[in-house]
């Protein structure tokens, strides 16, 4: 049984197997609005009639984003284009990807400390709410854990053969989402700190390969009238009013535990503790990864200064997004989960290797136990009270199973239509409009089917 444990497939399996309890169940109750369905939509006229496709879903800065995400879901829809087996698809890479961290964590750390970081990351709500929608932030680990690993190749093991693909991945990881775009900035001021010596024509050529998805964005934006309208949107939101937001500096704490949920439920979550009281006493527990993260921090400047740069991405990525006067929304800070986890990770082994005593050993493998379970407390509560709710008051919306009940009973006379599946796909788009029944009476315009279309114009 010691040999069986000691073998790394096994522990890669386990990982796998538990960061799929929460990511690849209850499907029917994920978050799926305007954006998921717009997605979706694209990728089914994709399918249709394939184009290049130039542009992405417009994000909050009135800028239209690259169509990275967009080739990806293709790629993961040729399985299947239905939303639920997406979102499953999804969850599953995200699943793996969990099992491929332990990994990078046991390569660069030790044992204990990547059992701990894993299995946090499998079970941190934002990382399992980020990580099952169809949605560009739930697959920025896709290309986040693989750029991590070649940073600690090229900082730790003093690897230079591996500039290439790191900045191929950064490239992409700012197509992916604007995050990305602070990563990659964060990521060259470590370089500098660190004075690693970059080979500039393997960064370089990387550069231009991570590019050739941006390629019919630029085309799009120089053959547009007037030229680069995402330009002029740019310029129009730096001069939109915004303030310097404090909470990016909470977040990056907050990423790792239940807290800062009020905005996913919105008025619903008065609702959600007068049903589950004890959450009120689970901020207590979360509260503590905030002494544990920061005591993290101080063991890497002291005692474990090879891993500075994880301490650079964890205090810079907020404070540029904090001077740049970026919203301190959590789905920015997906990016940052493995680097929080990481650190609470190495807090506690450091600690735990430091303590000779078995009493105080132990306390701080209970403690870890009771974080965890707060946790996974934390995501059964979430998950039943989506299940019984299921329209909620906030960011979240009604979830999957109540849109798709929706449609299908606004659209099952038009079952017999050739085109049906992609009159289901438009409609998910409108599913929360007040205007649903005008948008429909369009698309069969468009159609030629005039009395489709004045039936739904007059409902």
């Amino acid at each position: 049984m010691k040999r069986f444990f000691q073998k790394t497939t096994v522990w890669v399996s386990i990982f796998f197997l538990l960061s799929s309890i929460f990511r690849l169940s209850n499907l029917n109750l994920m978050e799926f609005k305007s954006d998921e369905a717009t997605t979706v939509f694209q990728t089914i006229q994709f399918f249709d009639r394939p184009y290049l496709i130039a542009r992405g879903l417009i994000s909050g800065t009135g800028v239209y984003n690259f169509p990275l995400f967009n080739y990806l879901i293709i790629i993961i829809a040729a399985v299947s284009k239905d939303p639920q087996v997406l979102s499953w698809m999804i969850a599953l890479i995200n699943s793996v990807l969990v099992g491929i961290f332990f990994l990078l964590v046991k390569r660069y750390y030790n044992f204990l400390t990547a059992i701990l970081a894993a299995t946090l990351l499998a079970f941190s709500p934002w990382a399992v709410i980020f990580s099952r929608k169809i949605w560009a932030q739930d697959l920025i680990n896709l290309l986040l854990i693989p750029i991590l690993w070649l940073l600690h190749e090229i900082i730790l093991k003093k690897t230079t053969k591996v500039f290439l693909p790191l900045f191929a991945l950064l490239t992409l990881l700012i197509q992916l989402h604007g995050s990305g775009l602070f990563f990659a900035a964060v990521t060259v001021i470590v370089l500098l700190i660190l004075r690693v010596r970059v080979k500039f024509k393997q960064a370089l050529a990387g550069i231009l390969i991570g590019l050739i998805p941006i390629l019919p964005y630029v085309f799009f934006q120089i053959n547009s009238y007037p030229s680069c309208p995402d330009c002029e949107a740019f310029l129009n939101y730096q001069q939109s009013f915004r303030i310097f937001d404090f909470n990016n500096f909470l977040k990056p704490f907050q990423i790792i535990s239940g807290l800062g949920y009020h905005f996913v439920l919105g008025k619903s979550y008065t609702d959600f503790i007068a049903v589950y009281p004890l959450v009120n006493q689970l901020k207590y527990i979360f509260f503590t990864g905030f002494f544990v993260t920061l005591m993290g921090i101080l063991f890497v400047i002291a005692k474990k200064q090879k891993y500075l740069f994880l301490v650079i991405y964890f205090v810079t990525l907020p404070f540029l997004f904090f001077i740049t006067k970026t919203p301190a929304y959590m789905h920015y800070f997906v990016i940052i989960i493995p680097v929080s986890t990481l650190l609470f990770a190495v807090s506690l082994s450091t600690a735990y290797s430091f303590l000779r005593n078995k009493l105080l050993r132990a306390s701080i493998i209970t403690y870890f136990l009771l974080f965890l379970a707060s946790n996974i407390a934390f995501l059964i509560f979430f998950n039943n009270f989506l299940a019984v709710k299921k329209q909620i008051d906030g960011d979240y919306g009604p979830v999957y199973s109540v849109t798709k009940s929706f449609i299908e009973k606004e659209t099952s006379d038009y079952k017999s239509l050739p085109y049906y599946q992609f009159l289901k796909s438009y409609a998910y788009m409108y599913a929360q409009s007040k205007n649903f029944h005008t948008k429909l009476g369009e698309f069969f315009l468009e159609k030629g089917e005039y009395d489709l279309a004045a039936q739904e114009l007059k409902k």
